[in-house]
C-alpha cells in the first residue's frame, strides 16, 4: 500500500465508502448489451428487467460531468 494513504483512521475510510454507495444510488447507469434496454439502477450485478439478460454494462453516472 502506498505511503500517502489519505485516511488518518478506518472510520474515514469507512465513511468515504459510505459516500460512494450513497452516490451510486439511482445513479448507476445500465445498458443490456442484447435487447439495447437502458435504465438508471443502484447496483452493478443487475438482470435486465426487459429481457432477463445478464449481459448488462453498468457505469457511475456520478462520476461523469453534464455537459
Amino acid at each position: 500500500m502506498s505511503d500517502n494513504f489519505p485516511f488518518q483512521n478506518p472510520d474515514q475510510l469507512q465513511q468515504w465508502h459510505q459516500g460512494i454507495k450513497d452516490a451510486n444510488r439511482n445513479n448507476i447507469f445500465c445498458h443490456c448489451h442484447a435487447c439495447g434496454y437502458e435504465w438508471m439502477d443502484s447496483a452493478f450485478d443487475v438482470i435486465c428487467i426487459q429481457c432477463s439478460s445478464k449481459d448488462v454494462e453498468s457505469i457511475s453516472s456520478w462520476q461523469f460531468p453534464d455537459d
